[in-house]
């Protein structure tokens, strides 16, 4: 029934008691009730939109659960991972069901390899890479190797031995993964969206456990010369183009889950988006921490991250350094104590220290404004909202805090608050003892500094009778280079570090 039927047989019936009413009123009557019954909290908790759901999942279980492709995919990945395992109750599990299996394979691009052909994949990215190392890498015996030429002798060398090594050890493991799931991707788009720093930063493919990445140093000298009129005139003087090379050396991650071995696939169904949200905060989180917060020092002291203790070996911001270490540990000219509250002079001053006046670079004052950005913890953010310069709009104009309700952009450069920057003692570091009360911002430009991915993710699970529990693990593998014209991490000139920040 339409509209307008509606209304007829409401009026017919009101004027079957001696009460019409005009189309205007009924309509009115009709909005009133709606409203009515949308502000009723039963009403609304009962309520629900799902999207349109795929044809092959209509009329299956898993549209009534509103699970997307990549819910499938994971379902499907996770049920396929318990195949042969003892079950909860009796038996073992068989792994997907038919109509699991039917869905997956209607819905799905996704295909299977086992563990060894992505082996074998990576030994041959390994191979094709050799010829490209610089020869200076090699050293005693390798570098004599190396001298004589030839296929084996690459094999040979105690390099090449330890990247295989490396590349078995990170690729262990037994049975099948998932390749091209649309999960998968969708997992790191989401993490990309909910991160604020990670996605500033730009990524490749590596196509070996260790990646390297040529990059311009600084760029020939324009020189003034005088017309050549003779025949045997002297060559022009030439002029160097630097150049030198990023390593990008891949690390392995995991993301531990477990819940009660209860749950068996009807039961889990409706958990599938709870556990790939979860997932997908927690990379977002990390991968922001990772760039901003790696430090490989694993002393009882001076670690960055935690300063008066030894930090646990499975810490995350071990894999690699960082950006805060480059200025804190690496360059620490580019590392400035403050000392007293956040000024935005102090702000515009950190662009002063990322200018390589050697290799002629502005790393500070680029071309394009929102490729230099800062990023500060929460409370300092909080605390640059209340600065005179972005608060009224008469000195900040439309963009002032007082519209805004926070400051987006120093001058017109990002700024960006991030919680996986934290608060720190007065030396720029974290500490255990809790007297981390300084603010700190970080500021650097997002061309120095680039992203590896060896491995998006690989899923795998498994029951654990012992606990009654199930547990599925997520692993991937990345990396992360930072550019420096000299070949050293003294030399990087494209971050600064404002620390030691009354709050």
């Amino acid at each position: 029934m339409n509209t307008d039927e509606l209304l007829k047989s409401i009026n017919e019936r009101l004027e079957a008691l001696g009460k019409p009413a005009t189309e205007e009123e009924l309509r009115q009557m009709v909005n009133d009730q709606l409203q009515t019954l949308t502000q009723d909290e039963g009403f609304v908790r009962k309520m629900r939109f799902p999207g349109k759901p795929e044809p092959a999942l209509v009329g299956s279980k898993f549209a009534r659960w509103d699970l997307s492709i990549q819910d499938i995919e994971f379902l499907h990945e996770l049920q396929n991972s318990l195949k042969g395992q003892k079950r909860v109750d009796e038996g073992f599990y068989q792994g997907p069901s038919e109509e699991l299996d039917k869905c997956f394979r209607s819905v799905s691009d996704a295909v299977y390899m086992t563990s060894d052909e992505v082996k074998a994949i990576d030994h041959q990215a390994i191979d094709g890479m050799y010829p490209r190392i610089p020869r200076q890498e090699f050293q005693g015996r390798d570098a004599r190797l190396v001298a004589r030429g030839g296929a084996s002798a690459w094999q040979d060398t105690a390099l090449y031995q330890r990247m295989v090594r490396a590349m078995d050890t990170a690729e262990s493991g037994y049975g099948s993964q998932l390749i091209g799931a649309q999960y998968v991707g969708s997992m790191w788009e989401a993490a990309r969206n909910n991160a604020r720093v990670f996605p500033l930063i730009g990524s490749f493919e590596m196509t070996a456990p260790t990646a390297y990445l040529p990059v311009e140093v600084d760029f020939p000298e324009l020189l003034y010369v005088t017309e050549s009129t003779a025949s045997n005139s002297s060559n022009y003087t030439t002029s160097k183009t630097g150049s030198n090379r990023v390593s990008v050396t891949a690390a392995k991650f995991v993301l531990h889950q477990m819940w009660s071995g209860e749950m068996e696939e009807d039961s889990i169904i409706p958990y599938v988006p709870f556990l790939r949200r979860q997932a997908e905060l927690s990379l977002a989180f990390y991968a922001d921490s990772l760039a901003l917060n790696g430090d490989t020092e694993t002393g009882a002291t001076g670690n960055i991250n935690c300063d008066d203790a030894a930090p646990s070996a499975t810490k995350h911001y071990l894999a690699f350094q960082g950006i805060r270490h480059a200025c804190i540990g690496d360059n620490t000219a580019n590392f400035t104590d403050v000392a007293a509250a956040i000024t935005f002079d102090k702000l515009l001053d950190m662009r002063t220290l990322a200018i390589d006046a050697t290799y002629k670079h502005d790393w500070g004052h680029p071309n394009d404004p929102n490729m230099w950005v800062y990023i500060c913890d929460p409370w300092t953010g909080d605390y640059i909202d209340k600065l005179d310069e972005f608060v009224s709009v008469d000195k900040f104009g439309s963009n002032a805090v007082v519209l805004t309700g926070q400051v987006g952009r120093v001058g017109q450069h990002p700024l960006i608050r991030s919680i996986a920057l934290s608060r720190t003692e007065a030396d720029g570091k974290v500490n255990t003892a809790g007297s981390t009360s300084k603010g700190n911002v970080l500021a650097f430009n997002r061309a120095g500094c680039v992203v590896g991915w060896r491995r998006r993710v690989r899923t795998e699970t498994e029951r654990i009778p012992a606990t009654d529990q199930t547990r599925i693990v997520h692993s991937l593998r990345m990396g992360l280079g930072r550019f420096t014209p000299t070949g050293v991490a003294s030399g990087i000139e494209w971050a600064a570090l404002a620390y030691d920040i009354t709050l």
